[in-house]
């Protein structure tokens, strides 16, 4: 299994891509990284924070569709190029309303730091994310 590294203010958590449930998704993401990019607290889907990776748009829309998202959970809206990690409660959703997503990876290792982190974003503002492949 795939795993990578995402790292936020000096804090480090490992994640496992969810290659069975999402090939297409986790296949251009696993080729994107590394990547360094700003993350930003969500405006419409509760409590998650998120990042645009505009290559995920060859991914041609989601793969088992979902719009819940827990938390430690790494979900894709392929088509908006937008990937979202959750701290809390969340749902996929824009200005027009709840969408669908796909979950591309979850997090296996220092999970309440991470969300901790991702959680202050809502005061704290945005936060550089740094992901690469995990060795």
């Amino acid at each position: 299994m795939k795993k990578i590294e995402i790292e936020i203010d000096g804090v480090v958590a490992v994640a496992e891509l969810l290659e069975e449930m999402a090939p297409r998704a986790t296949a251009v993401f696993w080729d994107s990284v590394p990547l360094v990019t700003r993350m930003t607290h969500s405006k419409w889907s509760g409590r998650a924070c998120g990042f645009t990776l505009n290559s995920l748009e060859s991914a041609q829309g989601p793969e088992h569709a979902v719009c819940s998202i827990y938390p430690g959970t790494l979900v894709a809206r392929p088509d908006k190029g937008e990937v979202l990690l959750s701290y809390g409660a969340a749902e996929y959703r824009s200005a027009l309303g709840v969408g669908y997503c796909t979950r591309i990876g979850k997090l296996v290792s220092n999970q309440h730091a991470m969300l901790a982190v991702l959680a202050r974003m809502h005061d704290e503002g945005d936060k550089t994310v740094k992901i690469q492949r995990a060795g």
